[in-house]
């Protein structure tokens, strides 16, 4: 009998206290929302969240007072200060079924990944009546409150350098350096003036979720003919469904450099002309820039037969697209004798790369016969003229003399 009477006390003491000083549920609501936020009691990562309780004194015959509510908040929350004592808010009194209402503001750590997490709520307080005196309540509520991450992507290629008028296959790697799940993620590619996408632009993945590598393995880029040296974006545009629930895109640009390429043929030295003189042979060396690529610094080396001025490198300066020049070598050159001249040319391109170019040209000095027939004739001309003026004065003179003697007589 003993036993039934104190089972009926200790039940009716524990509904005492389940009646007595009551806290609420937790509201919440992120401060600072961004424009784009649909939902104000969405919590990420990064948010600052203003935090209250309602309190209420549900006892029938008993006030409350001192009443002191504290949170011990766990990772990835931070409390900030808004009340006198930090963490810990306190209300005075309260009436028999009278509410009052605490606040508080925490802080959501940025690399936060999406899950619930922690906040432990005591309360302590004083319950008082005329007739039983005061009695002393403490007890501790736990509460699990979600944290939704975001996904935040980069963007890699394998090799961002490409040349005028050339396709190129190119991996893009998306990285999900963010802390929440991306799902249904599409990805668009969009060219730009000198850079475009040869195939398939848009790509429905799977859902990426933190720090995963997701791979596109082949991705055909395009520069055109007309692109000079420079950087040009390719726009990489993604939509993804977030763990909230939300709707979410981001768009990056992805850099290709266009580097024009100077071709082993686009550059071509040639023996333009060379001549034999028994006093100085000359040389005349050409190069030629058949490329569409401006080349640069160019100096020319000569090797394999004596330059009588002992100036066998010569600088030539930097050559445009659908540009030459020339040097002249003057040689001791032996008339009849094949000499194998030896020509090195060095030039740079934009971006200071060395390249090289050596040719050999087989040389016969022989006599200008043409020009020598050419003088030959000149004399004979030179020589007739002498002789018609020649003729001319003596014929002159000759008639004066008859004029004279016919005179005398």
């Amino acid at each position: 009998m003993k036993k039934i009477f104190s089972i009926l006390v200790l039940i009716f003491l524990a509904t005492s206290i389940s009646y007595g000083l009551t806290i609420d549920n937790p509201q919440y609501r992120v401060d600072k929302i961004s424009p784009t936020e649909k939902s104000p009691n969405i919590i990420h990562p990064g948010d600052d969240v203003d935090l209250w309780f309602k309190i209420t004194n549900n006892k029938y015959n008993k006030e409350v007072k001192d009443v002191r509510v504290s949170i011990t908040p766990h990772y990835p929350f931070e409390i900030k200060q808004v009340n006198p004592i930090k963490g810990t808010a306190t209300i005075s009194h309260l009436n028999i079924g009278e509410s009052d209402t605490t606040y508080f503001k925490l802080h959501v750590n940025e690399d936060a990944p999406s899950g619930y997490y922690r906040i432990d709520v005591n309360v302590e307080a004083t319950e008082y009546s005329k007739n039983s005196g005061e009695y002393q309540v403490n007890f501790t509520k736990i509460y699990y409150l979600p944290v939704y991450g975001i996904a935040n992507f980069e963007i890699y290629t394998n090799n961002d350098n490409i040349n005028p008028a050339k396709t190129k296959n190119m991996s893009i790697i998306l990285k999900n350096r963010g802390t929440g799940i991306a799902k249904y993620l599409t990805l668009n590619l969009k060219g730009s003036e000198n850079v475009n996408i040869v195939g398939p632009t848009t790509f429905y993945l799977k859902s990426v979720k933190p720090n995963e590598n997701i791979r596109i393995p082949t991705i055909k880029i395009y520069a055109l003919t007309k692109a000079n040296d420079g950087i040009y974006p390719i726009t990489a545009t993604m939509h993804w469904i977030g763990e909230d629930g939300n709707t979410y895109s981001s768009t990056i640009p992805i850099n290709i450099k266009v580097v024009k390429k100077i071709y082993n043929n686009s550059v071509f030295v040639y023996l333009d002309e060379y001549e034999y003189n028994p006093e100085g042979s000359e040389i005349d060396i050409g190069v030629a820039n058949r490329g569409s690529t401006p080349i640069k610094h160019c100096v020319l080396k000569m090797s394999g037969i004596t330059d009588l001025n002992n100036n066998y490198i010569k600088y030539i300066g930097d050559l445009d697209e659908d540009d030459y020049d020339t040097v002249t070598y003057t040689v001791c050159g032996k008339l009849n004798e094949t000499v194998p001249v030896k020509v090195d040319l060095t030039y740079f391109d934009d971006y200071h790369n060395e390249y090289h170019i050596s040719k050999t040209f087989n040389i016969t000095f022989k006599e200008n016969t043409e020009a020598k027939s050419y003088t030959n004739y000149y004399y004979l001309i030179i020589g007739l003229v002498i002789i018609i003026i020649v003729y001319y004065i003596y014929k002159k003179r000759r008639k004066k003399e008859i004029y004279e003697y016919e005179e005398e007589e």
